[in-house]
């Protein structure tokens, strides 16, 4: 993995509810070195606010971001229950995963994260 010296890291943002507003505003604060360039989320009026406040293109499903998408991580913020299997789908585009917490509710999908960014070659935060 190469670290990103020349360019913006680019990240996406999967909930866009109410902590969504953090990792924004914690993007915004360090504009100089990233960038939100994508958010996704299954209702149509909180991914159209984060969409027009942020700029970011929305997408209405995690599938069809990660087939387009040009973002190095992605942020999971929606609830904790979907953390591993959106986290194995990042994984496998072989994208970095920032998962809110709890990370996983149970243990074994906990195990089953870790093991598929280790096998992908991707960090799991």
């Amino acid at each position: 993995m190469t670290p990103i010296f020349d360019r913006k890291i680019r990240f996406a943002l999967v909930g866009c509810g109410r902590i969504s507003k953090n990792h924004i505003a914690a993007i915004a604060q360090h504009h100089e070195r990233a960038e939100l360039v994508e958010v996704c989320d299954t209702d149509p009026a909180a991914l159209r606010a984060a969409a027009k406040a942020t700029g970011a293109k929305p997408y209405s499903s995690l599938s069809e971001m990660l087939a387009a998408s040009t973002a190095d991580a992605v942020i999971l913020a929606t609830p904790s229950g979907l953390h591993p299997w959106q986290a194995i789908e990042v994984a496998q585009s072989g994208r970095h995963v920032v998962s809110e917490k709890p990370m996983a509710t149970r243990w074994e999908d906990g195990k089953r994260m870790v093991k598929a960014c280790d096998d992908a070659g991707v960090h799991l935060l």
